[in-house]
């Protein structure tokens, strides 16, 4: 399959949005830039508008050539060519001419053009503006001065009614061509990188795993063009599973091409600035002095470059990283090897990083040294103590490497160092290498199965890949009972993943009982810990006696992950039991020491559940930059991504939009079936259905929520507070009209339901669904009882979008039986509710219903009644007081009392708060 055949198939994700977007700017505005790197598709996206244009408006192109810049009036002699025949014929005779020389020059041993510059420009204004036209300039950087000058002539003489101009610049920053043609302002559309997101939504539509999408965005840079030659590659060459990228090819090529834009001497700054940067790390701090100090003297301009062509962007402390790692791999290819290693010399010397300096040593060094490798030890022991896990891998790698030959044993060690590492930063790549050198040197039972877990712990969620690895862990662990709970507390984590939660909690047990045989207090706090976990998934009883055992123990610090810990299980549990803000200080407890230790694993876990934790707690802002944050920490590490984009989806559905929360739902789902994880494919179809049941889209919600019960079902999950679904799913049939299946469903679940489980947020919520029923049933009056009831309680929990939602389904009672100012007061209060928690989707969605509420009463002839809240803010500022001291009198936010008043005034048909008093009847 090639290039070509791949994009009818898949046009980029976005494309039609943007190609909307740019017909909108250019409606408006008449004037727009749109701008990129190389390859971002600015060609494409010009050609879309040229074919947008409507029927009778003219089309005219320019598209000049790196060598026209030379070449006075090329660009407007090029348009001038594309006009028909006779078309300057009505010219005055000095631009006819002007005209006529510049046709001449055009043709094959043409006389050299000497024109009249003002008759130049006056011909050109007079031609665009003779009939309704489309310019569009490609490659403006490309356009030579004379001609720009005549363009910027013709674009202030012509209006922007008679004459649209669509100029592409390839630009990632400012666009200098493109604003002397079209001014200061004209409207911008940036062509940006592909998100993760819409890489993996591109590679879902040629059948490639969701778990490609961090690799390939990391390796690409997200570059439209790279991307797609990737996805090309892995159709071609089938890798048997997304754990290495295709081998090197089109997409190399392509970077280089790039690459090639740039003058070679700033080629070869990058290629140091490549040799400068750690595999996995941001680039170094203040790269363009430490570059200089290795003798790279135009630094700063060849930085400068890169980042106008897009091939590096800045990060804190002046960072400078590239945009993918193809980018980095093509800067590397443009030395030889010895010269590689002379730019890791002065990069050595120039330094002012310890680490860095070893590491540049290590890579210029040829053959074995003994103290170097010692260094490195030293140097991986400093990169480990700051949270730099895949630093110290590479080190362990490298200082292996230069191990003398009669020094095996400390190599042996130095590969099961660099395992480790590679696990805590997801590196499965660097795992792997150092567990087939293990293997190759025949390194002892003990080392190579530590190796093989650390394989699988930088798998992520995909266990089932892992099952032949682990299968050769347990045969090398035969007669070694600390190594045999290694190898079972793995199996426990894939039976879980698996949905075999009876299972995980025999393998946890096994866990427990070859590390009480072996000694290891740190596997058996672990083992403890997963059997607790599991205990709980399923029901059992002791999963609370278990946990205190694990706290007893240890936990992070003592040799075991923060995931791992009874001190993060015991963090879940609370969150499970809706007791958010114990959960919420353990868990800022417990952020620095993941930033610290550099596990991905356990910061990626720690900022899910502090963007789960505030998402619940009303402070969608917060859980919003936790997500975002997961997101980072999962790509650059190449995780599981199933997990944080159900995540993302939580926090989306809280302070975001509900079409990005279905959006990254609907990715969690795909990536986690990829991984055959049942635990996260239930998660996002909740998230999912959620989403759905807010928006209305009752019936998906139902095939959503009816899913997740089929895989609880199906994995024997025992407490109903872990995953909410049950609630959920009997709204949404309340919503279709199976009303009697969701009685029945509420039924079965009520006696299965403790008196535990009944006081935390699913008591509620089973109270807010039962009353939704009733309602259906014909009794609205026992159905306002309940949700008042269920109000309160999500009020005392601490749980203000529920709330929110519970006071949004009262509203809807209230309404069905016509009782339009309770469903307005319920429906005022319910949209404050969430405006002080930042939920704006859910506040539009309150605010929406308000609108239709008085919209229908304005039709049946009835009058508008004010509110409660609303007679209160209105009296305040009727009495002179201002928005700021109503806001602080009520305690509301300024936004909201301004929204109010808004509605005040709609309700009350008057303009302005200097008419309230009178309309309040306080005076004449």
């Amino acid at each position: 399959m090639t290039l070509e055949q791949l994009e009818p198939a898949a046009p980029w994700p976005g494309t039609r949005e943007r190609v909307e977007r740019a017909g909108r700017l250019l409606r408006a505005h008449g004037r727009l830039v749109v701008h990129g790197p190389w390859g971002s598709g600015r060609g494409t996206l010009l050609d879309a508008l040229a074919l947008d244009r409507h029927p009778g408006v003219r089309l005219l192109r320019v598209a000049p050539i790196p060598g026209d810049r030379a070449l006075a009036y090329s660009a407007v002699t090029q348009l001038l060519a594309g006009l028909p025949a006779g078309a300057p014929d009505a010219l005055p005779a000095g631009q006819l001419g002007a005209v006529q020389m510049l046709l001449r020059s055009a043709e094959p041993y043409g006389p050299p053009a000497d024109p009249d510059p003002v008759a130049v420009r006056l011909a050109l204004a007079a031609l665009l503006g003779a009939a309704r036209t489309l310019l569009v300039v490609d490659d403006a950087q490309w356009v030579d001065e004379a001609s720009a000058d005549a363009f910027a002539h013709a674009l202030r003489a012509v209006p922007a009614e008679a004459l649209s101009v669509a100029v592409a610049e390839r630009s990632v920053l400012d666009t200098p061509a493109a604003r002397r043609l079209c001014g200061d302002h004209p409207a911008r559309l940036p062509l940006g990188p592909l998100t993760v997101e819409e890489v993996a939504d591109l590679l879902a539509r040629h059948g490639l795993s969701s778990r490609w999408a961090a690799h390939t965005h990391r390796h690409c840079g997200g570059h439209p063009l790279l991307v797609r030659a990737c996805a090309e590659a892995v159709v071609q060459h089938q890798p048997r599973s997304w754990k290495a990228l295709p081998p090197p090819g089109r997409v190399q090529d392509l970077a280089a091409l790039w690459l090639g834009t740039l003058p070679s001497d700033a080629r070869h700054t990058l290629m140091a600035l490549a040799l400068a940067q750690d595999t996995a790390g941001p680039g170094p701090a203040d790269a363009a002095a430490l570059l200089r100090r290795a003798g790279r003297d135009d630094a700063d301009e060849h930085l400068a470059a890169a980042a106008r062509a897009g091939l590096v962007r800045q990060g804190a402390r002046d960072r400078v990283e590239f945009i993918g790692e193809a980018v980095r791999e093509a800067a590397l290819r443009a030395g030889t090897r010895a010269g590689r290693r002379s730019v890791h010399r002065a990069l050595a010397a120039a330094t002012e990083d310890p680490v860095h300096a070893v590491r540049h040593r290590l890579l210029a060094a040829e053959g074995p040294d003994g103290e170097l490798a010692r260094q490195a030890d030293r140097s991986a022991a400093w990169a480990r103590s700051g949270g730099e896990r895949a630093l110290a891998a590479e080190l362990m790698l490298l200082a292996a490497r230069h191990t003398p030959v009669d020094r095996r044993e400390d190599r042996i060690a130095r590969l099961a160092d660099a395992a480790l590492d590679a696990a805590a930063a997801g590196c499965h790549e660097d795992a792997l290498r150092a567990a087939d050198a293990l293997a190759a040197a025949r390194a002892g039972g003990a080392e190579q199965v530590a190796a093989l877990l650390s394989v699988v712990d930088a798998g992520g969620q995909a266990m089932e890949e892992m099952d032949e690895v682990l299968a050769r862990a347990r045969d090398l662990a035969a007669g070694r009972p600390d190594l045999l709970a290694a190898v079972e507390l793995r199996a426990a984590v894939r039976h879980n993943i698996g949905g075999r939660p009876r299972q995980a909690v025999l393998a946890a047990e096994r866990a427990v009982q070859h590390a009480e045989s072996g000694g290891d207090a740190a596997l058996e706090t672990a083992a403890l810990t997963m059997r607790a976990r599991m205990e709980r998934v399923t029901g059992l009883p002791g999963a609370a006696e278990t946990l205190s055992r694990a706290l007893a123990r240890g936990g992070p610090g003592d040799g075991l992950a923060i995931r791992n810990s009874p001190q993060y299980l015991a963090v879940r549990h609370a969150v499970f039991d809706d007791r958010l803000a114990g959960a919420r200080a353990d868990l800022m407890e417990l952020l620095p020491v993941a930033e610290r230790t550099g596990d991905a694993e356990d910061l990626m876990e720690v900022l899910r559940s502090l963007a789960e934790v505030d998402a619940r707690a009303g402070a969608a802002a917060r859980a919003l930059l936790w997500s975002e944050r997961a997101v980072e920490v999962c790509t650059r590490a190449g995780l599981s991504p199933g997990p944080v984009w159900y995540t993302a989806a939580l926090a989306e559905t809280a302070g975001g939009s509900f079409r990005r929360a279905a959006e990254h739902a609907l990715l969690g789902v795909r990536a986690s079936r990829e991984e055959h994880d049942l635990v996260f494919t239930s998660r996002g179809l909740l998230a999912l259905g959620t989403v759905c049941l807010a928006t209305g889209e009752a019936a998906r919600a139902v095939e959503a929520l009816s899913e997740v019960a089929a895989l609880e079902g199906g994995q024997e999950v025992g407490d109903p507070t872990m995953l909410r679904w049950q609630p959920e799913l009997a709204e949404a049939l309340v919503a279709v009209g199976r009303v009697e299946e969701a009685g029945g469903l509420l039924d079965a679940l009520g006696g299965a339901v403790g008196a535990r489980a009944l006081a935390t947020g699913l008591g509620a919520s089973l109270r807010r669904s039962r009353a939704l029923h009733r309602a259906a049933l014909g009794d609205p009056d026992e159905a306002a009882r309940q949700l008042g009831l269920a109000t309160d309680h999500f009020t005392d929990l601490g749980l203000p979008l529920e709330e929110g939602r519970t006071r949004l389904a009262a509203g809807r009672v209230e309404r069905g039986r016509r009782r339009y100012a309770a469903a307005r007061t319920a429906w005022q209060r319910a949209a404050e509710v969430f405006d002080a928690a930042g939920a704006y989707p859910w506040k539009a969605l309150a605010t929406d219903l308000l609108t239709r509420l008085d919209a229908s009463a304005v039709r049946a002839g009835a009058p508008l009644e004010l509110t409660d809240s609303e007679r209160n803010l209105a009296e305040l500022v009727a009495a002179g007081a201002t928005n700021q001291e109503a806001a602080q009198t009520l305690f509301v936010s300024v936004k909201t009392v301004e929204a109010t008043l808004s509605r005040v005034y709609r309700k009350l048909s008057i303009r302005s708060r200097t008419q309230l008093p009178l309309a309040l009847g306080r005076g004449s």
